[in-house]
């Protein structure tokens, strides 16, 4: 595929370069950061000005013609963004939310895991939970709390961004959380899934999990896995945020066992950077009427100095507040960007990228590629790496400033999957842990990765493969040209800042 040098921003970016030689000159930029944001459709870019140019006004007014097109165009995301799921407008919500998927999955946890419940399950006696729960909010509440405690259980995996950890650890405590491990090839271990499903049985509430893993690519069954869920009475959630631009979600599938119950986006990572997140699914049962996001304008009837009345329409109760309305609107464009293109189109262009790149750079003496062979699992558009003798920080610098490929370095917020597939000891851990207490972060364990986009090509694998072949062949000199700071940084000798773009604000 590889798209056009004008049809997403910065591809025709020309960045300052070094040599090993000392020799300085300039190189078009290689993006290979996609899993971390994308860049932006120009077509996105171009309909958000249109907007801004013609419409700019706050929604949810119908006093000015400007008011009414921007709500309208707010709704329009919010299908557009259903349609891209494959969502049931007349059962499904497509809810839009702060920081990308991290603001949805928090959101669901605290809709699932109310406040008032957290308290009582982040006790160590989760007996009691029930009991608790009524004593503190009484008995009007406590029969919803009560069936909430029966099933305290979070299975999430060791795979995960911390975005789907992080929120269920807070939500329930470590102690009512289950890990599913991983296998050695970075798949995830769904025997295990199964022996830990087995075990808690009903007491199990959610599994969450991600479609597509940040760091290998790994595409998981999520479907398989919705149907090991349900069958123990809980429900799945899905972290879509690196599988949105990469591969078909259906949120529903012909076998209702199968069907995923709610999924998280990102729009920053499907090519309208500065969007929204968003939480898509049957949230009429899962919020109920209580207001679970924040309160203020925009998400009342009617307010005294007495008490208030919140909307019944959940999503303009939970979306409280002036939205981020361009970032709403370039979310919804950026969806159907890739129902327009396609994904079997998408699918088909990242999986020669991916193959070629893992092919090439296993070729290279010295290079050790993570996640499963491509001949076993077919990947998303991730390859992660390190080069034996060289740290994986400096590997990304000499990259950067030698070949102009931005890519990224260390554990990408997914710090327990990292570890498993570097073969961190708890020793090694306990080590660099320690050193981390005093500032020292040279240490730290980390792995390369390279992810594409619509608009990456094979000139984009051959940078990077250029690139690691020199790394690997003149590491010594590598090592020599750089200076390794206590931050984990690494810098060319005598070049200082001369590789970094100008700052944006002058503080003038």
């Amino acid at each position: 595929m590889g798209a056009e040098m004008d049809a997403f921003l910065g591809l025709e970016q020309q960045d300052p370069v070094i040599g090993l030689d000392g020799q300085r000159g300039e190189r078009r930029r290689t993006y290979l950061d996609s899993a971390a944001t994308t860049l932006m459709s120009r077509w996105v870019y171009t309909q958000v000005t249109h907007y801004l140019e013609t419409s700019c006004a706050n929604s949810h007014t119908h006093a000015h013609r400007a008011g009414r097109a921007t709500t309208v165009a707010i709704e329009g995301a919010r299908d557009a963004v259903g349609r891209l799921v494959h969502y049931d407008p007349g059962a499904d919500l497509v809810l839009f939310t702060g920081n990308g998927a991290t603001g949805a999955l928090n959101y669901l946890a605290r809709a699932l895991f109310p406040p008032e419940l957290r308290r009582c399950l982040k006790t160590a006696d989760p007996k009691k939970t029930a009991v608790d729960a009524q004593a503190i909010v009484g008995r009007a509440t406590a029969a919803r709390l009560a069936e909430l405690a029966r099933r305290p259980l979070v299975v999430t995996t060791v795979m995960e961004h911390h975005s789907n950890l992080l929120p269920w650890i807070e939500a329930v405590g470590r102690h009512h959380c289950r890990f599913v491990e991983t296998r050695p090839d970075g798949q995830l271990d769904l025997a295990d899934l199964q022996r830990i499903l087995a075990r808690e049985g009903d007491q199990v509430r959610v599994v969450a999990v991600a479609g597509v893993s940040n760091v290998t690519g790994v595409r998981n069954p999520i479907h398989a896995i919705a149907a090991l869920a349900h069958a123990v009475g809980a429900e799945i959630v899905v972290d879509a945020a690196q599988m949105a631009a990469h591969a078909p979600i259906h949120l529903h599938v012909a076998d209702p066992e199968q069907s995923l119950d709610y999924v998280a986006l990102s729009g920053h990572k499907m090519y309208a950077p500065g969007s929204r997140g968003a939480l898509v699914g049957r949230l009429a049962h899962t919020v109920g009427t209580a207001c679970v996001g924040d309160v203020g304008g925009g998400m009342v009837d009617s307010v005294s100095l007495d008490d208030y009345v919140p909307k019944d329409d959940i999503t303009a109760r939970e979306e409280a507040g002036t939205p981020n309305i361009p970032g709403s609107i370039a979310m919804g464009l950026a969806a159907e960007l890739l129902q327009n293109t396609g994904f079997e189109a998408i699918e088909a262009h990242e999986a020669e990228l991916v193959a070629d790149t893992l092919s090439r750079l296993g070729a290279i003496p010295g290079v050790r590629l993570f996640g499963p062979a491509w001949s076993e699992h077919r990947r998303a558009g991730v390859v992660t790496f390190n080069v034996d003798g060289v740290h994986h920080g400096l590997t990304a610098a000499f990259l950067n400033d030698a070949y102009a490929v931005a890519l990224r370095n260390e554990c990408f917020c997914a710090h327990p999957y990292v570890k498993r597939l570097l073969g961190i000891t708890d020793a090694q851990e306990h080590r660099y842990l320690a050193e981390m207490q005093h500032g020292e972060r040279r240490n730290v364990p980390g792995m390369v990765r390279a992810s594409f986009g619509l608009y990456s090509t094979q000139a984009d694998v051959d940078a990077l493969v250029a690139g690691v072949t020199e790394l690997a062949r003149e590491k010594e000199r590598v090592l020599a040209s750089y200076e390794a700071h206590v931050s984990g940084e690494f810098t060319r000798r005598g070049v200082g800042a001369a590789l970094d773009l100008p700052p944006l604000f002058t503080g003038r």
